[in-house]
């Protein structure tokens, strides 16, 4: 590489802005017990962060995730405005009575204003969950396999439990026990009681005969072995 180009390859690294805004969590568990919770935002750069955050109620009807205004949960303040070298507490309060059987999950999303600079556009969505005043149930989860000939083959979850499931690592254990990785890091939610679905790579063989497993934010793993769908369902992953 010549000197001229790699000047110039220097220079747009030193001028390539840092991340815009740093979270001090990357999700929220708010006890039936506790009204309020709250998180740092953290403006690590030499100018000034403005944006908004807005909480929405997150539900999985058997169509995909969806995202609603919520009107039981606030966030303070929504409005944000955040000095160079400086942090600001955003509050999650509750506004209402802890849920009483199954958790309640919402989606934090964070946003710099509107017209904000490449490099500084970047929006934050964090889980956030209302815990409920009855005492947690065992996870409970129920895999589905759907695959029709040409089709991709999708797997779906139902959540049989009162709090949600975090899914990592998502791998496919074949008929001679050999485990392929699917999707590492992050695989998705399945919120309590209800269900989600992802589509799965193809592989030759397919995924009949064999078993799923992932990592659960515990640290533990969940093994599961599928049942054929009766009928496909039009179900969008995550």
């Amino acid at each position: 590489m010549g000197r001229v180009t790699l000047l110039m390859l220097l220079c747009v690294l030193l001028a390539a802005p840092a991340q815009a805004l740093q979270l001090s969590r990357h999700g929220v568990e708010l006890a039936a017990g506790d009204s309020n919770d709250a998180l740092w935002l953290i403006n690590d750069e030499t100018t000034e962060w403005t944006g908004h955050a807005t909480v929405y109620r997150w539900d999985q009807p058997g169509q995909g995730d969806t995202l609603q205004p919520a009107d039981d949960l606030a966030v303070s303040p929504a409005q944000l405005r955040i000095a160079p070298g400086q942090r600001q507490r955003l509050r999650i309060v509750r506004l209402g009575p802890a849920p009483d059987r199954d958790e309640r999950a919402y989606r934090l999303l964070i946003a710099p204003q509107a017209g904000a600079p490449p490099g500084r556009a970047e929006r934050h969505s964090l889980p956030v969950f209302l815990q409920p005043e009855a005492p947690a149930r065992p996870l409970a989860l129920q895999a589905t396999l759907q695959a029709r000939p040409g089709q991709p083959a999708r797997l779906r979850l139902y959540n049989g439990g009162n709090l949600h499931a975090r899914l990592a690592d998502l791998s496919f254990i074949d008929t001679q026990g050999h485990d392929h990785l699917l999707l590492p890091g992050l695989a998705g939610y399945v919120l309590a009681g209800s269900g989600s679905s992802w589509l799965l790579p193809p592989r030759d063989g397919g995924y009949a005969g064999g078993r799923f497993r992932a990592r659960l934010a515990d640290g533990s793993e969940a093994v599961l072995a599928p049942t054929p769908a009766i009928a496909p369902a039009a179900l969008s992953g995550l």
